[in-house]
């Protein structure tokens, strides 16, 4: 097994595990560097009509009525959640997950490194960025399709020049 050197730290090769981390990775085995991930608020997600009633929470002068469902999440009850139920294309959809600007850079730099991660990367970037892994499998899917998208676009705009030239002459 190749081993592969990031930064300045010496990797240790362990027989069936990658030569690297995503602690390594992103330059978080350093004690000092630690940054706290908040997950982004989504009372969307856990919308569950039947739940009990935790109580109402005013912030900025909107009552939002708060409620738990049977895992113990809490969510919000908006005035449009009703309505997004009656949409046709709503029903049975879930629900696009809003990644925070740090969660991206993240997968963006584990994504320079590989971008078809196995699944205990994609379970250990579940952990740290307070997602499933099913999402990040998602996104990494979603990224190798735009790097294709612009490889394309690319060829095609220098093939556009190649002929534009072409025809000057």
């Amino acid at each position: 097994m190749a081993s592969v050197s990031v930064g300045a730290h010496q990797s240790r090769s362990v027989p069936g595990r990658a030569a690297f981390s995503i602690d390594s990775i992103l330059g978080l085995d350093r004690a000092e560097q630690r940054t706290v991930l908040t997950a982004p608020h989504r009372p969307w997600t856990d919308v569950n009509p039947g739940g009990q009633n935790r109580g109402v929470v005013a912030d900025s002068g909107v009552s939002v009525d708060v409620r738990v469902n049977e895992e113990g999440k809490s969510y919000s009850k908006s005035p449009g959640d009703a309505y997004r139920r009656t949409l046709n294309w709503y029903i049975g959809r879930r629900p696009r997950t809003a990644f925070s600007s740090v969660q991206i850079k993240i997968l963006e730099s584990v994504f320079q490194v590989n971008s078809y991660p196995g699944i205990d990367i994609r379970e250990e970037l579940a952990k740290k960025l307070h997602l499933d892994e099913d999402r990040i499998q998602i996104w990494f899917q979603n990224r190798r399709a735009k790097l294709k998208r612009s490889h394309r676009e690319s060829q095609f705009l220098m093939v556009k020049n190649v002929l534009s030239d072409l025809q000057e002459r």
